[in-house]
């Protein structure tokens, strides 16, 4: 009794080896939650086969990924339909496999190079606008200079102008009195002549 006493586990071992138990358990199940709550997706591409005839049992011919077209449909059957490829293999393949709407992921590839497009030209446009900004911005400030310009020049031209103005008034005034001037000498001997004339004619009557 004494030796099945003492080799017997102490209560507190036992609840200690029940809680580690259930720790691992509960871990456990929450990985296993947490893996199953994950979005999972299938990482290999499935390629369609292109048999020698209409069968599983009949020769592989090729592997024909997704999104390749179809060049012809020769002959079309419950299941298998005869086909030629772009590249001009012939074989058959499951009607499943094909389809006349065009697959997702050539959609996806499309509007990925369509988008690639938009972004490059959308940049060229960026880039072509802050060009024509640059060069807009430089005709601003030319004609803004040239209008400055031209206004200083109005203004040197009117000032001109009115010393130009001042100058012929006063030219003018010059030529007037010059040529009454003139023209009170020209009468004076005028009439000086005409006097000594008439002087002498009175002497000669005498």
């Amino acid at each position: 009794m004494l030796i099945c006493k003492y080799l017997l586990p102490k209560p507190l071992h036992t609840v200690n080896l029940a809680g580690i138990l259930l720790a691992v358990v509960a871990a456990g199940i929450f990985l296993a939650t947490d893996a199953m709550a994950q979005t999972w997706y299938v990482n290999v591409e499935i390629k369609a086969t292109l048999r020698s005839g209409p069968g599983t049992e009949r020769k592989i011919l090729a592997f024909v990924a997704t999104g390749e077209r179809i060049q012809q449909v020769i002959e079309e059957g419950e299941e298998w339909m005869h086909v030629r490829l772009a590249n001009g293999k012939e074989g058959w393949m499951r009607k499943r496999y094909l389809t006349i709407q065009q697959p997702s992921n050539v959609l996806l590839a499309e509007l990925q190079r369509q988008h690639a497009e938009l972004e490059t030209k959308a940049a060229r446009l960026e880039e072509e606008n802050r060009t024509l900004k640059s060069e807009n911005e430089q005709i601003s400030t030319s004609l803004s200079t040239k209008t400055s310009a031209m206004e200083t020049l109005n203004r040197d031209f009117g000032e001109l102008k009115k010393d130009a103005d001042a100058k012929s008034f006063q030219m003018r005034k010059y030529l007037i009195f010059f040529f009454s001037g003139a023209a009170i000498l020209f009468i004076g001997i005028l009439l000086g002549l005409i006097m000594k004339r008439q002087k002498r004619k009175s002497m000669y009557m005498v």
